[in-house]
């Protein structure tokens, strides 16, 4: 069924239309695609979307109290044998294992005459691919360029695409021909919770058991693409200290190669303190590396808004990616892979006197990029 048939026939009250959104990625975990994914369900559902997560095996317990969500998630496991410990190989297997169950179970749905449009997101590199297949309206969210190859041009002409930034969708759109009114610019969003039940200072580092002295946060996993070696060179040269949530010093010496002796790391904490982390901080710390295309020119951090809407000055890395995303009134720059730039961005962050407008700046733009804000533009998007 064509994407406005099936649209006309929710409109009219034939039957209501359902949403599908079919994901291959472990939940709940740490990570903050998972996390990303469990925010967009509960705000879709919130607005009244009947919407099912279809998701492998692989995992187990509430994603409302993992997430501290509203309520729980409709949920679908597809049985999958864990192959991860065969290394790169396991890992397409097992992703093989999900893409074909998602294909069988998806098709039961068609044969037996429901009405759904399909939701997706590009955790891997290709088991999103296959649901070009399936008669029904497909919608496509992508972090992340694609090397263009015949399946994913069929797939691209098929779906509708949500990219999470400008450079993303400007790559997708010259690579794949999509035409404009078949894409949207779309990035990640933040608690609106987060946005009104702000602590202070005090408060949280009286929680965290955190002494006084000003110091920059850094909050996020630490994978070697993110260029994270810069914090350990701007240690010395920083007027604040450096401090990591989400990892620990060995990681963070066996990711970047160089030595944490100068950072204070705290390891990995759970999603629901990480609003006190934020609010104990004076400066927040979003890196990003020319070294990597996906750092310079295809993320879009969930913690740009969180950062933005805890209050707090942020100092964030002047790529490509970025500089799409924020504007100067909002953030202090630095220059990537510099670390005199960033020690001195942090110095500006903590003592210039255009901190207080670039934070309120940055706390309106961020109420404007919630998940319920960013559901609604999707949903007017899939036109249900």
């Amino acid at each position: 069924m064509h994407l406005q048939e099936a649209i006309s026939r929710y409109k009219g009250g034939e039957q209501r239309m359902k949403m599908y959104y079919i994901a291959n990625v472990r939940m709940p975990s740490e990570k903050a695609h998972s996390i990303q994914i469990a925010k967009m369900c509960e705000a879709f559902i919130e607005q009244g979307v009947d919407l099912e997560l279809v998701i492998p095996s692989r995992g187990s317990g509430s994603l409302k109290q993992a997430y501290t969500l509203a309520r729980e998630i409709p949920l679908r496991r597809l049985a999958v044998m864990d192959m991860y410990f065969l290394g790169p190989i396991g890992y397409r297997l097992t992703a093989l294992q999900f893409m074909l169950g998602a294909l069988i179970y998806v098709w039961a749905k068609v044969l037996s005459g429901e009405q759904f449009v399909m939701y997706t997101v590009d955790i891997d590199p290709f088991s999103f691919v296959p649901l070009m297949w399936i008669p029904r309206p497909l919608f496509a969210e992508m972090h992340g360029v694609k090397r263009p190859n015949s399946l994913r041009r069929r797939f691209f002409r098929r779906s509708h695409t949500i990219a999470t930034n400008v450079p993303i969708a400007e790559e997708l759109s010259r690579t794949f021909n999509i035409p404009s009114k078949r894409l949207l610019i779309e990035p990640n969003g933040v608690d609106e919770s987060a946005l009104r039940n702000l602590v202070s200072q005090a408060e949280a580092r009286r929680h965290l058991g955190l002494p006084a002295g000003p110091f920059a946060l850094y909050v996020g996993l630490l994978y070697a693409w993110k260029g994270l070696e810069i914090l350990a060179d701007a240690a010395p040269l920083s007027p604040l200290s450096i401090h990591l949530v989400g990892g620990t010093r060995e990681a963070y010496e066996r990711v970047t190669g160089k030595s944490g002796k100068l950072l204070h790391f705290h390891g990995l904490k759970p999603v629901s303190e990480r609003e006190l982390w934020l609010a104990a901080a004076d400066v927040l710390l979003l890196v990003g590396t020319a070294r990597n295309a996906d750092s310079y020119r295809h993320t879009s951090p969930m913690k740009t808004f969180e950062y933005l809407g805890a209050r707090r000055a942020t100092v964030v890395a002047a790529t490509p990616s970025m500089r799409s995303a924020l504007l100067d009134k909002m953030v202090f720059w630095y220059e990537p892979d510099n670390a005199d730039s960033l020690a001195r961005a942090i110095h500006e962050a903590h003592t210039s006197k255009e901190a207080p407008a670039k934070i309120r700046a940055g706390y309106a733009f961020a109420a404007e990029h919630t998940w319920r804000r960013r559901a609604e533009r999707i949903r007017a998007f899939i036109g249900v």
